[in-house]
């Protein structure tokens, strides 16, 4: 209970929320860069002119440079996941925070999501200086393991998508066919209903 407590009051200092008058929706994605997986969600964003963010695990994107290299060339934004997925009450404030310079020495950004969602306050005082800390607006469900339904999730999406909001997906082995079986059809409904997605920036604005 304690832990959850913490954890909300550390998201409402956290951006979940990109305000703008703009019609566009940022999107992000998290656990990659992954082979197959990570060439698929490219190949829907380019389809719409879509840029994104992807939050990027350091031991995946260490293992893969050829997905870096094309997230980059695409004109994608990337975040720092850091390096081994680490849970932050799983481990002490000092392995957490080295994890996160080590995936910071591959991805070279100021922007950060927590794996799980989750931050103690000691990691969230020492990482909040340094990174944007980003959450999200709505959660695709392209993760919920055993619990997922292909049209409750697209009906969600519909719904709570607005201006500015951020979106969250996943680029990674272990929620592949839930995200190949979602994203296509998100990306064509923003289309459809006027929306552009752009990246997050490492200064709150976008690209």
């Amino acid at each position: 209970m304690y832990k959850r407590i913490i954890n909300r009051l550390l998201k409402r200092y956290q951006i979940s929320h990109i305000p703008t008058a703009e019609r566009c929706v940022y999107l992000t994605f998290d656990d990659g860069p992954e082979e197959g997986i990570t060439e698929f969600v490219v190949k829907e964003l380019d389809k719409y002119g879509f840029k994104a963010t992807f939050f990027c695990r350091g031991d995946n994107a260490e293992k893969n440079p050829q997905l870096m290299s094309l997230l980059c060339e695409k004109g994608h934004s990337i975040g720092n996941h850091t390096y081994g997925h680490l849970h932050a009450y799983n481990v002490s404030t000092q392995s957490y925070l080295a994890d996160v310079s080590k995936a910071e020495a591959i991805l070279h950004t100021h922007l950060f999501r927590p794996p799980h969602a989750c931050l103690t306050l000691p990691t969230w005082l020492n990482l909040r200086h340094k990174y944007q800390i980003i959450y999200w607006t709505v959660n695709s469900g392209d993760s919920d393991l055993g619990h997922y339904n292909y049209d409750n999730s697209l009906s969600k999406l519909k719904k709570e998508t607005r201006n500015g909001a951020i979106i969250l997906f996943h680029f990674c082995h272990r929620h592949e066919r839930e995200t190949r079986e979602l994203l296509p059809q998100y990306l064509k409904w923003l289309q459809e209903n006027g929306y552009q997605a752009k990246c997050i920036s490492s200064d709150k604005s976008v690209i």
